[in-house]
């Protein structure tokens, strides 16, 4: 199996992971949780990239765009440290605080999980 199939299975298996929901959308459900909540959806500029939507007290949401290196490894903002895959950023920054200008003091403590009916 191609690293790039590998990824994409990884990430449609994650339950905090919503796909092309829209930067509006993923603020209505942010809207009714706690700081620290997040989730992961398609970038709304860019189909081919993911972005993280973050329910923090400062400025109500946040929008953060992961970026692919050349060597195909995901960063989160500039500061971060290269990942494999993105729930491997996901799973680090739950346990460390996030290298995001605005939310220093925060980590990913409550994912918002898919609805599935």
């Amino acid at each position: 199996l191609s690293l790039s199939f590998y990824h994409f299975l990884s990430l449609s298996l994650s339950l905090w992971y919503h796909g092309a929901l829209s930067r509006s959308d993923a603020e209505s459900l942010l809207t009714l949780c706690k700081e620290s909540s997040y989730l992961v959806r398609i970038s709304e500029s860019s189909h081919s990239e993911y972005s993280l939507s973050l329910r923090c007290s400062c400025q109500g949401f946040m929008h953060m765009k992961f970026s692919q290196l050349k060597d195909g490894k995901y960063v989160l903002g500039q500061n971060s440290q290269p990942f494999g895959t993105i729930p491997e950023v996901i799973h680090y920054y739950t346990r460390h605080k996030l290298p995001i200008r605005g939310a220093e003091h925060l980590s990913l403590l409550f994912p918002v999980l898919v609805q599935t009916l």
